[in-house]
């Protein structure tokens, strides 16, 4: 069952400000901090950047679209997403959708083990089993002791931190070294990520941004973390989220071009290597890491009670966090797992329910009964499609199948909701 209390907290009713804090700290983590370089590496620079600013854009897309009145209605109460799922579905699409619901964690979790184990590897040289098992008891622990006072608080730190790192180093290093210097460099050594006739780029770009929103929208920590904000501020909370998230990009991009200019790499792993050495040893790759550490830490912590909010009680709760470690553990030491890897199987999902996603939170229609059915075959069609010729082409085969079916559904089962 899902819960329906407050979500109200002695930190709650959070200001615009507030609000842009941590819904950044949400999703500046382990995927933006590691992934970036590996799309830059397979798509150029334009691919890196427009990788960055999708979670930017799906921001400013939401807060167009939310409808102030019917959230102010269930402000503080539960999320806006877990309100609606129990308001709308019923029958099997109840069933599928709270699946999809827990199964999107793993996604999150993947990647983030994934950052850790890259930082384990290439900077603590500590064996990855250790390195999970010493993290997830921890991440258990944390769950334990911290308030969701204290979770706020430890995301404002890291956006502290954050800003100040990515704002520091592009500057000082090129007021020492000139961007001419790094441009040139780039030009010499990796011409080809300056190449933008990839005619698979544009496909990439469209693909990126539809699967990004879809997993804006069906994201459990966003819509938790949206609950704290004041009423009136939610949707500039977004907006501004979204604005200063595209800013930050071209400071990551920045930091890209430094690690990029001095000569070859072999992998986004080397990447990063080669960033924290060629800018300065020593304080640079101790603040890289805490960075990475409170981006991680923080964007599971909300994961977490996020997640609680979706049980009545406390045992099924950590029942399922159990059963999570080991699905996690399962899938990282059977399988050579990447981040860009995980991110494009997961895309699947995003990508089919976005359609589904904007008729439940944003129309009046009901849905129909067997939306739930559409999704799956959209989902399994587009894998088939993409073991036979490439991601790319799976993707968009998923999201038109999806986006088809669900409006016919819809022309046929039109009614407006009552109001509450």
């Amino acid at each position: 069952m899902l819960k329906n209390y407050s979500l109200l907290v002695p930190f709650a009713s959070l200001s615009t400000a507030a609000g842009v804090i941590i819904l950044l700290a949400r999703w500046i983590n382990g995927n933006l901090l590691l992934s970036s370089p590996s799309a830059l590496i397979s798509y150029g620079f334009m691919a890196g950047i427009c990788y960055t600013l999708a979670t930017a854009i799906s921001f400013i897309v939401v807060s167009s679209l939310l409808n102030k009145r019917n959230y102010k209605q269930n402000q503080h109460t539960q999320s806006f997403l877990l309100f609606t799922i129990q308001q709308k579905l019923s029958g099997m699409n109840l069933k599928v959708i709270r699946l999809f619901y827990l199964l999107t964690s793993i996604e999150l979790w993947l990647i983030q083990l994934i950052s850790i184990s890259v930082l384990s590897e290439i900077m603590l040289n500590i064996p990855i089993p250790i390195t999970l098992f010493l993290f997830l008891t921890g991440m258990l622990l944390l769950d334990r002791i911290m308030s969701v006072k204290s979770i706020l608080w430890l995301e404002i730190l890291f956006i502290i931190a954050l800003f100040s790192l990515l704002i520091f180093i592009p500057i000082y290093y090129f007021v020492q070294n000139g961007a001419s210097t790094v441009y040139e460099g780039i030009r010499l050594y990796h011409p080809y990520l300056f190449y933008f006739k990839n005619s698979e780029i544009l496909l990439f770009y469209v693909i990126i941004q539809l699967a990004v929103l879809g997993q804006v929208l069906f994201d459990k920590s966003t819509w938790y973390l949206i609950a704290f904000i004041k009423p009136k501020k939610i949707r500039r909370s977004l907006f501004s989220s979204g604005v200063i998230l595209a800013l930050l990009t071209l400071s990551f991009t920045a930091i890209l071009m430094i690690a990029l200019y001095s000569g070859s790499f072999g992998q986004f792993q080397v990447l990063i290597f080669t960033f924290l050495y060629e800018v300065q040893p020593g304080f640079l790759t101790f603040a890289f890491l805490v960075i990475v550490l409170l981006a991680v830490v923080t964007s599971l912590l909300v994961d977490m009670r996020a997640t609680k909010r979706f049980f009545m009680k406390k045992r099924p709760y950590y029942f399922y966090l159990i059963g999570l470690m080991v699905i996690l553990l399962t899938f990282f030491l059977s399988i050579d797992l990447t981040i860009l890897g995980v991110i494009y199987s997961f895309a699947f999902l995003h990508i089919t329910i976005l359609p589904f996603m904007l008729i439940l939170l944003f129309t009046n229609r009901r849905i129909h009964k067997h939306s739930w059915f559409v999704i799956l075959l959209s989902i399994l069609i587009g894998i088939g499609v993409a073991l036979s010729f490439n991601a790319l082409y799976g993707l968009a085969t998923s999201f038109m199948i999806s986006s088809i079916y669900q409006l016919m559904l819809q022309t046929d089962t039109i009614e407006k909701m009552p109001e509450p």
